[in-house]
């Protein structure tokens, strides 16, 4: 399963908010499929999706805080434990349709069509198990891009355990569903790879280009927050948080932590 279409009749089409809308035609039935590529309002994961916490306790989305520490994957490849400095969603209240991504390792992520993933192909292996300690080189590609067969980053228990320090390994993707969930998270630390579910996953959606979403992006949007909690009162950085997310999401719902952000960049990426 590549992609996932959901039928429309003959007709124009809307697009939807900051997203991108392509259409196809069916040869043999005639009919005209839409296949949307951004959550638009909802690019993120649900409520129920789970991090796991300094602790190594599991939490849900929707009970996680500003500034709690979640286990994510520093720049050297390996699993730290990295305070949440940003939400840029956070909706409890807002139901939205996921996709569920199944693996061969019993970890299985969901998060909306828009929300970038990291996987390669089965026939590149082999370059995947190198690139694991070089997370800057992982592809982004979007759930509905994903194949079965495809290999995606997971946190194994033994690796989480213990303050992290291990590193992720790689397990197959066996089938993609779609699902409707409540409440719509998501949570940023610096490092731009945070595990949900224990599987390792972007902190991009796809209000970021597919030519622009990666490392040096990431990177930038961590500079640029480091320099804003430097320099400019905490009030002005909520207010742009929040302008930015309005622009993204189509709702203000953001929120910033100068203390996590203190705290993360006392140990960078």
């Amino acid at each position: 399963m590549g992609e996932l279409r959901a039928q429309a009749s003959v007709g124009p089409l809307p697009k939807p908010p900051n997203g991108v809308l392509k259409t196809e035609c069916d040869a043999t039935t005639g009919k005209v499929e839409c296949l949307c590529q951004s959550a638009g309002l909802a690019s993120c994961f649900p409520g129920a999706a789970t991090v796991t916490v300094s602790t190594g306790a599991a939490k849900p989305l929707a009970a996680l805080a500003l500034g709690e520490e979640v286990l994510a994957v520093g720049s050297d490849g390996r699993l730290r434990y990295s305070p949440v400095v940003m939400f840029s969603s956070r909706r409890p209240a807002q139901r939205a349709a996921f996709v569920r991504v199944h693996t061969d390792a019993g970890l299985n992520i969901t998060a909306t069509p828009g929300h970038y993933l990291f996987a390669w192909k089965a026939a590149a292996a082999a370059t995947a198990r190198a690139a694991l300690s070089r997370p800057a080189s992982w592809p982004y590609v979007l759930p509905t891009q994903l194949e079965v067969g495809d290999l995606v980053p997971v946190a194994g228990a033994a690796a989480a355990a213990g303050g992290g320090g291990g590193r992720p390994l790689l397990a197959r993707v066996t089938a993609i569903d779609r699902v409707m969930e409540d409440g719509v998270y998501m949570p940023h630390t610096l490092t731009g790879a945070i595990v949900v579910d224990g599987v390792v996953a972007s902190e991009l959606t796809s209000v970021v280009p597919p030519a622009l979403a990666g490392a040096v992006f990431q990177r930038g949007m961590a500079a640029a927050l480091r320099a804003a909690c430097t320099l400019l009162p905490p009030h002005l950085v909520e207010a742009a948080v929040r302008g930015v997310a309005s622009w993204a999401h189509g709702t203000p719902d953001a929120s910033i932590s100068h203390a996590a952000m203190a705290a993360s960049g006392a140990s960078r990426a």
